[in-house]
């Protein structure tokens, strides 16, 4: 990765309680234990300020609950040492929002021009792999381009709060793009809310005939700690959650295109 683009994309973009040893950690979450029997949860209303059922074994539950483990005792010795532990397997969640999903240039004359393209908020309780595919220069549509002329526009991107602030950090060629992953670290501030703008810079020269062209690229934002008890197609729950088995031992690989 070069270290202009890294500079760019850097610019962009168990709960435990026991009196014995716990488990050794799984970052993908932990089976549940033998016998383990779904209870019902209860929900707090901050709208309400109101504690509501929201039920037991229902695939869109926000949080599902079950106790295992029955012990018991019978005998004349002074005391018992009982041990409960408590754990909770929290999944990532991602919220993000793109403004425009489509950018629109008419251009009279030749020149170097920029504008605002993307205002893009992300927010996450974990690390954020972004990776991006398809991007390149604006190409000519028209099949019949004439010989010794430019087909294609040449594209850049940039970040900032501010046109100048964009300008300062610099260009990145469009096609640049498709070569690097970047990684939102797992911060408090993305936590609660990351906001980025971003600006595209457009080069038309004389030899660029006059028509129409256009790029589609695809930017994919994925998790990088994805749980074995979730399904990564709908975010859902797996429908058998106590027949699962054991997680995977191996790390979530987040995936990039």
């Amino acid at each position: 990765m070069s270290r202009k683009l890294a500079f760019f994309l850097t610019g962009v973009l168990f709960l435990a309680l026991a009196a014995g040893a716990s488990a050794q950690y799984n970052p993908n979450g932990e089976a549940l234990p033998p016998g383990a029997q779904e209870q019902e949860v209860f929900w707090f209303n901050g709208d309400t300020q109101a504690w509501e059922s929201i039920g037991s074994g229902g695939a869109a539950q926000l949080a599902r609950s079950w106790n295992s483990g029955p012990t018991f005792g019978n005998c004349n010795k002074a005391y018992w040492d009982i041990t409960f532990t408590s754990h909770a397997s929290v999944a990532q969640w991602l919220d993000w929002t793109l403004q425009t999903t489509r950018k629109d240039w008419r251009i009279r004359k030749p020149g170097q021009y920029a504008s605002d393209s993307i205002d893009f908020s992300i927010a996450s309780n974990n690390a954020v792999l972004v990776s991006f595919d398809g991007f390149d220069d604006l190409q000519y549509l028209n099949p019949d381009a004439p010989e010794d002329t430019t087909n294609y526009i040449e594209t850049y991107y940039g970040v900032g709060n501010s046109f100048d602030a964009a300008n300062a950090n610099g260009w990145v060629r469009a096609a640049d793009l498709n070569e690097a992953t970047y990684t939102f670290p797992n911060t408090d501030d993305l936590h609660h809310g990351m906001q980025f703008k971003f600006w595209q810079k457009i080069n038309v020269v004389e030899s660029n005939s006059s028509s129409e062209y256009e790029n589609v690229g695809t930017v994919r934002l994925a998790l990088t700690n994805l749980k074995y008890w979730i399904d990564g197609q709908t975010g859902g729950y797996l429908p058998n959650q106590t027949g699962l088995g054991q997680p995977p031992t191996e790390p979530y690989v987040p995936p990039t295109i």
